[in-house]
């Protein structure tokens, strides 16, 4: 990261000074007291169900230098170490402060390109590919696992390098206004939305408002920068007429002879080949933004080429596992209905001699037209011709239920014949890995 002094941080967050030595330079922030390092801002986060401010002893004694804290707090247990080796600030809040903090961080960060990726789908999946991409001749960092709210982007912001070339952040929503304060926050010089599909209708209603919160990636945009699009939504066309387009159809980039299979995906865009280890078409319409900004940051197609062809996917999202006589592809980190009618078009498009099985599981957050969604996506699997299984209070009313996937860990892996191909498609909450965990136990003891 930046090298910061408490001078800068208390700058920045507009605290109070309670002790210590204004400074003190930090090479590291941390908000979990189990993984600091030396020389270390430690912020200590008030949740639900946590208080840092508990873990402040265990901070300063890993090398906490430096305490960003929203209780009062009595220096008395740490008297033993003189002013110049602990200085303690306080805020109203510490999660606030955190997102204050990580602004200045942006502002410093003079020579780095942020690109910014949101949308409902293939958000995580179109960041590594970006990050594969760039990395074959460029400096830079993505951030980790999901890493998209408002604790995740500063911490994302916070570890980029003075020298990088670029840092990849992932933004996502689940309530109105998450997206526009995101975007103010690490203020994108690119920045790309990813499909749009009925996710967190709950608090979204509809697609549009979906539609209407992603579009708001464009909010922190910095003068001059460039928002890429899926350009087949013509809805979200319309919301944000100025973005440069990518997709199927009559779009700027445009992915053409998709084909994909078993040992990945393969597409061609304006007669040129590419190729990546993914599997489903929706990855060739997100690798197109990748190239796109690929090319905008000075590289050439062979090395765009070189990094898709070597990109790995995200943890559960489409990751192929051959276990005994059984090949299960576990596509179970995020379901909503967009994402599981993606999944069911790329099992029925890969070749296959055998059965083709299909676990879906309870999707999150879809509101009072929840069982609608289950109802129609279980139609649409048996349609087309998959033998079906169903985990989850909303799939109630289909045969082959079962009402968690404690149980359907139980029970599925011995309904497996031989040669199958199993798809687990549904939201992380349900769990549906325990399938694959049963399977594993089942043939591989």
């Amino acid at each position: 990261m930046i090298p910061l002094t408490a001078h800068q941080i208390l700058q920045a967050v507009h605290g109070t000074l309670i002790t210590g030595n204004l400074s003190t330079g930090i090479t590291t922030i941390c908000t979990d007291s189990r993984a600091m390092k030396s020389q270390s801002l430690f912020i200590a986060l008030q949740g639900q169900n946590h208080d840092a401010h508990k873990n402040l002893p265990q901070a300063v004694e890993a090398g906490a230098k430096v305490l960003l804290v929203h209780q009062d707090i009595d220096p008395t247990p740490w008297s033993h170490l003189p002013p110049s080796e602990l200085t303690i600030i306080h805020v109203p809040d510490t999660r606030s402060a955190m997102g204050q903090l990580a602004r200045f961080v942006r502002n410093q960060l003079t020579r780095t390109q942020v690109i910014a990726v949101g949308g409902s789908n293939g958000k995580t999946g179109t960041k590594h590919l970006i990050h594969s991409v760039l990395k074959t001749r460029r400096r830079g960092s993505m951030s980790p696992k999901s890493f998209n709210n408002d604790i995740g982007v500063p911490l994302t912001l916070f570890e980029v390098q003075p020298e990088d070339d670029y840092v990849v952040v992932e933004i996502g929503t689940n309530h109105p206004g998450e997206v526009r304060h995101l975007s103010e926050l690490c203020q994108p010089d690119l920045a790309v939305i990813t499909s749009i599909g009925e996710e967190h209708l709950e608090f979204f209603h509809d697609l549009n408002g979906v539609r209407q919160e992603n579009a708001q990636i464009t909010h922190g945009l910095r003068p001059g920068g460039t928002v890429w699009i899926p350009g087949d939504d013509l809805a979200l066309r319309g919301m944000l007429p100025q973005a440069r387009t990518f997709g199927l159809n009559d779009c700027e980039y445009t992915a053409d002879d998709i084909q994909t299979g078993l040992d990945g995906t393969r597409f061609t865009l304006n007669g040129m080949p590419f190729e990546l280890p993914q599997i489903g078409r929706h990855h060739a319409i997100n690798a197109l933004p990748a190239i796109a900004i690929g090319r905008q940051m000075g590289l050439d197609d062979d090395s765009i080429r070189e990094g898709l062809a070597r990109s790995t996917s995200p943890e559960m999202r489409m990751q192929k596992r051959v276990i005994g006589p059984v090949t299960l592809i576990n596509d179970a980190y995020n379901a909503n209905p967009t994402s599981v009618r993606a999944a069911l078009e790329t099992l029925a498009e890969i070749p296959w001699s055998g059965r083709k099985v299909v676990v879906l599981g309870q999707m999150r957050e879809l509101g009072k037209n929840s069982v609608d969604f289950h109802r129609s996506l279980g139609k649409l699997a048996l349609s087309m011709g998959f033998v079906c299984h169903f985990v989850g209070e909303d799939y109630k009313e289909q045969e082959n239920w079962y009402p968690d996937s404690v149980e359907a860990r139980e029970k599925i892996p011995g309904r497996l014949d031989e040669g199958d191909l199993v798809l687990l498609k549904g939201s992380r909450g349900t769990r549906l890995e325990l399938i694959e965990q049963g399977v594993i136990q089942r043939y591989q003891g």
